[in-house]
């Protein structure tokens, strides 16, 4: 008997909106009783994610399942070749299956659990900001992810000056140039985007690439004019100069054929 194959559902993102600026309505108010919906936190924090652990202060993040594993899509914008080699699938403590069903979990409850979901995060987030100021700890809401938090809920921004993520929207990319808050974006190289990718750096972005530069070895200095900078020092994006690519080494199971790898 052949299985079904069901297709991830795209979320909602207006409805789910409506529910996350409630949510940060009554957290501001201190009102509106909630049961937490889960017992251990939804934020990763910076000892649980080797990128996480690899800038100068503090940094959390939240850690979704990546593309449409947990039945959701969460990465809109994804190439075949990035959702087979994703993160998130095959490298590190991504491999288990039991961190892979936690991250299912997660996603799970805050497409379902919208309200409650946002409470529990909007605390943790507060947390983080009492512990540690506004300019002293990093937030990267999409680890895995590519949800336009910006527009989802920009309230997540406001807890730390150092917000930042990778996406493959041109278009977000493009946007976040002219954005008043602190949220630094960092377009990825798909494969099939570098026309995109050279525009996005001669406005002054940033641009992420994976090159088969094997562990231990230097990236190239420079590639296709672009300066190159070692993104595998440090996950600090908003502390990047203008205008380069973020060089990270293919790692876990990643085809080095697959045309979103430079070859060197």
């Amino acid at each position: 008997m052949q299985l079904q194959v069901i297709e991830p559902v795209s979320p909602k993102w207006a409805h789910l909106r409506d529910l996350f600026a409630e949510a940060v309505a009554d957290f501001r108010d201190g009102c509106g009783y909630y049961r937490r919906c889960r017992s251990s936190p939804i934020l990763t924090p910076p000892s649980g994610n080797t990128k996480l652990s690899k800038s100068s202060v503090p940094t959390w993040g939240l850690t979704l399942a990546p593309a449409g594993a947990s039945g959701y899509q969460l990465c809109p914008w994804r190439s075949p070749e990035c959702e087979a080699a994703c993160l998130g699938i095959t490298s590190g403590r991504s491999r288990f299956s039991n961190v892979q069903q936690a991250r299912i979990t997660k996603t799970r409850q805050l497409m379902e659990q919208p309200y409650v979901f946002m409470r529990q995060l909007l605390d943790e987030l507060q947390n983080c900001y009492r512990h540690n100021g506004k300019h002293y700890w990093a937030l990267r809401l999409n680890v895995l992810s590519d949800i336009p938090w910006e527009n989802v809920c920009p309230d997540l921004l406001n807890f730390t000056d150092n917000n930042y993520d990778y996406t493959k929207s041109f278009d977000r990319a493009m946007k976040s140039l002219r954005w008043d808050h602190k949220y630094r974006l960092v377009l990825s190289h798909s494969g099939y985007n570098w026309d995109q990718c050279a525009c996005y750096m001669d406005h002054g972005g940033t641009v992420a690439a994976v090159f088969d530069t094997p562990r231990g070895c230097l990236l190239p200095r420079k590639w296709r004019g672009f300066k190159v900078i070692d993104g595998d020092l440090s996950d600090a994006r908003w502390l990047d100069p203008k205008g380069v690519i973020v060089g990270l080494r293919a790692k876990g199971n990643i085809d080095l054929s697959s045309p979103f790898v430079f070859n060197v």
